[in-house]
This record gives C-alpha cells, structure tokens and sequence, in this order.
C-alpha cells in the first residue's frame, strides 16, 4: 500500500474512534438527558403531591374553623336560652310576687276602709240621738 493509502485507512480508524468516542458521548449526553428528565418528572410529581397535600391542610384547617364557629355558635345560643328562661322565672316570680303583694295591700285597705265606715256610722249614730 502506499503512504496515501495507509493515511486513508489511518484517517479511517481514527474517523472509527473519533465516531465510537462521539456515539459515547450522545449516549451519555442522552443518558444524562433522560436521567434529567426523569428527576424533572419525580419533582413536577412531587410538587403536585405537595400541592394536594397543601390543599387538603387548607380544607381541614377550614373544616375545623367552621366545627369551632358552629360549637360557639350554639355555645351562644344555648347561653341565649339558658337567660331568657332565668329572665322569664324572674319576671314570672316578680309578677306573682307583685300580685299576691297587691292583693294583701288591697285586702288591708279593704280592712281599714271598712273599720273607719263603721267607726264613722257609729259616730254619726251616736251624734244623730
């Protein structure tokens, strides 16, 4: 073979080890594009996770507001109740208790009335003699 020759096939051997080394480096180059991507996608998948997750906290800290507000709520209304029946006892006790005073006030007018009447027919029968 000539010099020429044996260049051409030197040249072909290094264009064999050149295009190997080349053809490793895509492969890596893919290699790590893939592994790249693929940690891409665990962490997409990951943030959505934390992103539910996130949700969820929100709805249970709303469920859990909306329990206490209801619990205070009908904490309130129960205290309304409890009052108004104290208040309406009080009224009712006041009531009778003003009546039944009423009563014995008018029955002792009645009393005195009734006394001076005849204390003042018996003056006036005595006088009228």
């Amino acid at each position: 073979m000539s010099d020429a020759g044996q260049i051409f096939v030197a040249d072909k051997g290094e264009a064999d080890q050149k295009g190997k080394k080349d053809t490793k480096k895509i492969e890596q180059t893919v290699d790590f594009l893939n592994e790249t991507q693929q940690r891409a996608v665990a962490a997409y998948t990951a943030y959505l996770e934390a992103q539910r997750q996130l949700e969820e906290a929100y709805k249970e800290q709303e469920r859990q507001a909306n329990n206490v507000y209801n619990e205070v709520v009908e904490q309130a209304r129960k205290s309304c109740e409890e009052s108004i029946t104290q208040a309406r006892k009080a009224f009712e006790s006041s009531v009778t208790r003003s009546l039944r005073i009423n009563d014995e006030t008018e029955l002792k007018a009645r009393e005195s009335r009734n006394e001076t009447l005849e204390r003042t027919w018996a003056v006036f029968i005595k006088a009228s003699k």
